[in-house]
């Protein structure tokens, strides 16, 4: 039973870790705008061009 509760703790810091590292990056224009994990530079919609995000 120990096993499943250090299981369950571990999987509860890593999304609290991964919640931490999300954001949303908008445009200037405020048109657009678009979610990450981690880090925004690698985040599928920058990497496709979906917003004219300037940083």
């Amino acid at each position: 039973m120990n096993i499943t509760k250090s299981k369950l703790a571990f999987v509860a810091v890593v999304l609290t870790v991964l919640a931490g590292c999300t954001g949303t990056v908008t445009n200037q224009a405020g048109t657009c705008s678009t979610d990450y994990l981690l880090v925004p530079a690698i985040s599928i919609p920058a990497i496709i061009g979906a917003c004219d995000t300037a940083k």
